[in-house]
């Protein structure tokens, strides 16, 4: 995989201006959007997607599906109004199943509490910015990292148009955005504020699953 210049700090990233939608992501030295937007021309072709509304767009985010003994991520399908960022799908994954879902027996580990605040594309490093933590589980535990699980792999295998291979979070203190050492599942634990990949979470994906024997 390949590695990405770290971000500029927090601090100064905030005081840089927004993109045009005109724009799309531009990949530079210093990321200049707290909204990483979706180029135009990496979105799906309308003539191949079917709408429920022309206002409408449907993406899919991960929530997660017991199987057997153990929780793995579970692609659903969203109608969502986009706004040509990745701000509106990620956001999806910390509001949890709806309703139908529910009833299809997806869960969340995630609770109402955490907001996404911005984001940063710095070539394939996605940085995502939260009001607080609070929406996490808070233990070392099997539900905290299978929600960062969602979040991550939701941005790195799930939004069409980016190209995200690792994500870095940040979650704001006091006006300050502090990166946080983010627990991973699989692989070696991370440094505080170090970015990780969605294959830090195998063991929650069942393409990644070991076949047991007979």
């Amino acid at each position: 995989m390949k590695r990405t210049r770290p971000p500029v700090a927090a601090a100064a990233l905030l005081g840089l201006a927004l993109f045009t939608t005109a724009c799309g992501i531009t990949v530079e030295s210093q990321p200049r959007s707290v909204s990483a937007r979706i180029p135009d021309a990496l979105q799906p072709d309308a003539s191949t997607t079917t709408l429920p509304s022309p206002n409408l767009e449907q993406v899919e985010i991960f929530l997660a599906r017991s199987n057997g003994d153990r929780m793995q991520l579970a692609k659903v399908t969203r109608d969502i109004d986009p706004d040509g960022t990745v701000n509106t799908i990620l956001a999806q994954v910390l509001a949890g199943p709806n309703l139908e879902e529910q009833e299809e027996e997806y869960v969340s580990p995630f609770i109402e509490g955490s907001t996404i605040i911005g984001t940063i594309l710095n070539g394939t490093l996605l940085e995502i910015h939260l009001d607080s933590l609070d929406g996490f589980p808070q233990d070392d535990s099997t539900s905290n990292r299978l929600a960062y699980a969602m979040l991550v792999c939701t941005a790195t295998e799930l939004i069409i148009g980016a190209e995200i291979q690792l994500v870095k979070i940040l979650v704001d203190r006091e006006g300050d955005l502090i990166p946080v050492n983010i627990p991973v599942s699989d692989g070696d634990a991370t440094e505080e504020g170090a970015p990780v990949y969605c294959a830090n979470y195998a063991s929650f994906d069942p393409r990644y699953r070991e076949i047991e024997p007979d």
